[in-house]
This record gives structure tokens, sequence and C-alpha cells, in this order.
């Protein structure tokens, strides 16, 4: 069982665990891990695969505080997905914007619905950039980038004129090109935007992951 600080918010009192299975004694071997931590509560992740998790958590006294739609696209299955509207390049060839990724995703990621007061330090670049990163670019300057199966962020003043669009196009468009069978996401359900796109591009719905927050056993 992993119980750890929650990552880019170490500084609330919980830690975070997931949970495919529980009962009372899974419960309070997290609690005493999370204890010896420093926490007084916990933030546990469980899915709609396994419903009686989150039951038996909202017996004692644990609330939902976030939710995220995770889908899959069958690339063979899905339609060309058309030119982007912006310039995509892939951070492989363009190292050098590193930082320009570094600078969006420190905003990007608490404006995320229920992770505001995230914080993102340097140890970002060693995970932050998990596989193939596809970056928009105008006039030299960066507007957003996606990672393959992983995050999507878009620069505060560019949101909006269809940059996320460009991105997953750019990346369903690769994968196509490059043999992956299916590409997955996972959107919080507050971000109705993006959960249209990727409609819109192919993606089904699998399952949802649910987070909740409760006191220590």
């Amino acid at each position: 069982m992993d119980v750890k600080p929650i990552p880019g918010l170490e500084h609330l009192p919980y830690a975070e665990v997931w949970f495919h299975e529980i009962d009372d004694t899974r419960l309070q071997e997290a609690s005493t891990a999370a204890r010896r931590l420093g926490k007084t509560g916990l933030e546990a992740w469980t899915t709609t695969r396994t419903p009686a998790v989150a039951e038996f958590l909202a017996g004692r006294g644990f609330g939902e505080v976030r939710r995220y739609v995770v889908s899959e696209l069958d690339v063979a299955a899905a339609p060309d997905p058309g030119d982007p509207a912006f310039e995509i390049v892939l951070l492989s060839d363009r190292p050098d914007l590193r930082g320009s990724l570094y600078a969006i995703a420190r905003v990007a990621y608490p404006d995320q619905p229920g992770r505001a007061g995230t914080r993102i330090d340097e140890t970002w670049f060693q995970w932050g950039l998990p596989g193939p990163a596809f970056v928009a670019v105008e006039e030299g300057n960066v507007l957003g980038y996606g990672v393959l199966e992983g995050f999507l962020a878009v620069a505060r003043e560019a949101r909006g004129r269809g940059v996320a669009g460009a991105i997953k196009r750019a990346e369903i468009a690769w994968a196509k090109a490059n043999g992956p069978t299916s590409l997955t996401t996972a959107n919080e359900v507050r971000l109705e935007g993006m959960l249209e796109l990727n409609r819109r591009l192919g993606y089904r719905p699998l399952y949802e992951e649910i987070v909740l927050r409760g006191p220590l056993a």
C-alpha cells in the first residue's frame, strides 16, 4: 500500500492512497502510514469499477472532492483528426521549450478543479513529461502542451482559441503513424469543454476515478 503526501499539495494535512478493495484493516494500515507522515486525514482514490470502496469510505466520514472520466480512443477506428489549427512541434525536437512548458504547468496544475493551491517545483522536470510531448507554438510563443497519455495544459491567455483541440489532433495523428493502438485520458468531470472535445474526436468513456477525503481511522 503506497501512502504518500499528495503530489503538489504536500502542504495539505492529507496523505494520498489508492484503494481497489477495502476493509477496516486496510483503512487502519493506511491511517497508520499517514500518521507517520504527520498527516491527519486521507485523500483516497478509487473507481466506479469498485463502488463498494466509495460506499465504505462514505460511511466513515469521507466525502467526494473530485471525479475524473477515464476515456479511451481506438486509434485505428478513429476518424482522421484533420490538421491542427496551430503549429505543433515535438518537445524532443525542441528541447529549448522545456522552460516554457514548466511555466505553463505551474499555472495550469492549480487551475484544475479541486487542485487550487497546487505547488509545482523543479521536480516536475523528472515526472511531468512522461513520453512524447506535443507543443503548440504561435509566432515563437508556446501556447500549450500535451503529453500523449497524460496532462494537457494551455496558457491562460491562449485558452478558448482551440489550442487543446490542435494538440489532441496532433497526438491522434502521431499515434496513427507510430503504432499505439489506443490512447487513454482522464479529465475532471467539471471540465465539460475537454470532455466534449474528447467525444468529438472519438474517445469513449470507460469508467470514473473518484477522489474522497476523510479522517484517519
